[in-house]
Formats: structure tokens, C-alpha cells, sequence
């Protein structure tokens, strides 16, 4: 008997599912044998890019977009560069995707091992898995990171959680009516916390909602470059490029993350742009400018030249 296939789902703007496509090959390279349904919850996929990422099923993988209309989310703020509206698109995944479990991934990742023992985790009654932030984890938390947990509400011994990665349990979601209220929550976050402690937005909102009730999983499901220095001898099988600098289309003259990406790249509809990627990123070795955090930086190899205040984006219409 063949197992269940696995359920990914991925939020994301039409600009960013080059990235998606690049998961997906990652995904299925690193999982020979395995069976997927592949979700993409998208507000503006171009059809261009709905047959490009049509043209990646196989047998073993089918790909289904899903166009979301922006309701709640058009009221709610993105107060990082690298983070758009898209991002509270995973609240929806309970009511958009008819499945009794799905593993939420950000595209800022690539898969490097099996994703079987992950998706049959026993997440013991929680509605959701995911892997704890590495200030979290650290053996004596910072001030900083103690009056961060109590202003957004995180209560003493609650783990605060990484929003990248989850193991969701839709059954029990939608029974607990999440949807709403995890959009309910961001209203009030909003109104109430001040902008640096809802930067992190629908993960700030997770972690709230969710507090005592999320499963820690093993931190090889969701390996940043800190957690890699703390458990340097963690098998990593999802590698988080978390750090704004450190995404692998960052061109910058000390990003070392963009080689394995362009592996994967060479192995999607997209691979004709692997020559402008990798041209990107030899010029960004001498001249890059950078837009994170509300700050344009300029880089001359390697060293900030400038700094100042970006400008500020365009209001939705």
C-alpha cells in the first residue's frame, strides 16, 4: 500500500514563484519515492507562470494554485522589507486547502533530506508543529528578547516559535475557527503593539493565538544560520536562509547561500534566468545596493559606502 502523498503549501506574490518553483525541485529531489500535492495560494499569479510551474508535475507531483482575494490582509501592515502582505495568507491554508494536515513552508528554503518523518509527526492534540526561534533557544535569553516575548503578550515557559515551517493540523483549525480568529488577533496587534514588536506580524500573531499549544519540532526541519552554529551537529534537512542578507538572490559580496540554490534553479521552468542570477551575484561581489529594514544601503566590495532612509513604497490602490 502506498503512503498518503505529502501536502505542501506555499504563500506567495507572483514575483517570488520563481522561488516556490526552486523549493518544489528541492523538494523532489531530495524526498525519490515520495508522492506530493503541491498548494500555491497566490493573489496575482501571471499565466505565464501558472504553466511554468504546471510543467514541474510529474507522477509523483501535482501543483495547485489557488488565486486568494485580499480581504483582512489588505488592512494590515508589512513592516519588513523582505515580508509582504502574502505572508498572512497562511492563515487562510485551513480554509482554502481540503486536507486534514498540511506543512506550511516559506520559500526562502531549500529541502536537503527526507520530509516523510516530519510529515507524520504526532503533533499529541496541538493544532500546529513548528521549530522554535533560535533566541529562544539560547541557554540564558537576552533582556532584549524577554521584554520582546512579554510586550506581545507570550506568556513565562510558552515557547515563541519560528512561523516559517509549520506542521498544521487543518481539521482542528477549522473546528477551532483559526482563520478568524488569527485575523482578528493581527486587528488588534495592530492597534495595540507598537511597530518593532509586530514586525514579525503573522508570526507575532501565531505565537499569540497559539501560546502552549504549538508542538516544538526538531530544529533540522528548520536550520537558519545561528540555529546551524548551535547544533552544528544537527542533520540539517530544511535550510532557513532567514538573515535579510542571506536569501540566495541577495546579491551581496558575502552571500555564500546562492550555489545550492542555483542547483535547484537549473532543475525548473525558470532556469533560463540562471545566467542573469549568477551574473547578479559576480557584480554584486563589487557594487550592490540593498533596500532592508526602511534603509537603502550601497556596498563597494563588500564595505557599506551609503546608507539612508528608503523610500517609501507606493500605497496600494
Amino acid at each position: 500500500m502506498k503512503a498518503e502523498p505529502i501536502v505542501l503549501a506555499f504563500c506567495v506574490s507572483d514575483s517570488f514563484v520563481c522561488h516556490t518553483a526552486v523549493v518544489i525541485a528541492s523538494v523532489l529531489a531530495s524526498n525519490p519515492g515520495e508522492r506530493f500535492v503541491f498548494h500555491v495560494l497566490c493573489g496575482d499569479l501571471s499565466p505565464g507562470n501558472r504553466k511554468r510551474l504546471a510543467a514541474m508535475e510529474t507522477a509523483a507531483a501535482s501543483i495547485v494554485c489557488h488565486d486568494i482575494v485580499q480581504k483582512e490582509e489588505r488592512d494590515l501592515p508589512t513592516l519588513l522589507e523582505h515580508v509582504s502582505r502574502e505572508a498572512y495568507f497562511r492563515f487562510r491554508i485551513p480554509e482554502v486547502i481540503d486536507a486534514p494536515r498540511v506543512l506550511y513552508s516559506d520559500v526562502d528554503v531549500l529541502v536537503r533530506g527526507p520530509l516523510r518523518p516530519l510529515w507524520e509527526t504526532d503533533l499529541r492534540g496541538c493544532p500546529l508543529g513548528a521549530v522554535r526561534e533560535a533566541s529562544d533557544l539560547a541557554a540564558t535569553p537576552s533582556p532584549g528578547w524577554v521584554r520582546y516575548r512579554r510586550t506581545i503578550g507570550l506568556h513565562d515557559g510558552n515557547p515563541y516559535f519560528c512561523s516559517g515551517l509549520l506542521l498544521m493540523d487543518c481539521g482542528r483549525l477549522r473546528a477551532e475557527d483559526a482563520t478568524r480568529r488569527l485575523f482578528a488577533d493581527a486587528a488588534a496587534c495592530m492597534k495595540t503593539l507598537p511597530p518593532p514588536f509586530f514586525a514579525a506580524s503573522d508570526q507575532v500573531v501565531l505565537n499569540r493565538v497559539f501560546q502552549g499549544r504549538i508542538l516544538p519540532l526538531p530544529v533540522r526541519y528548520g536550520m537558519t544560520a545561528l540555529l546551524m552554529e548551535r547544533f552544528p551537529k544537527e542533520p540539517v534537512v530544511i535550510r532557513h536562509y532567514m538573515g535579510p542578507y542571506e536569501k540566495p538572490w541577495c546579491n551581496v559580496a558575502w552571500n555564500r547561500t546562492w550555489f545550492p540554490y542555483l542547483c535547484a534553479l537549473l532543475r525548473t521552468p525558470w532556469r533560463g534566468a540562471a545566467a542573469r542570477f549568477v551574473l547578479g551575484h559576480l557584480w554584486g561581489i563589487v557594487w550592490s545596493v540593498q533596500t532592508k529594514k526602511g534603509y537603502t544601503r550601497g556596498f563597494l566590495f563588500g564595505l557599506r559606502v551609503f546608507k539612508r532612509p528608503a523610500q517609501p513604497r507606493a500605497p496600494l490602490p
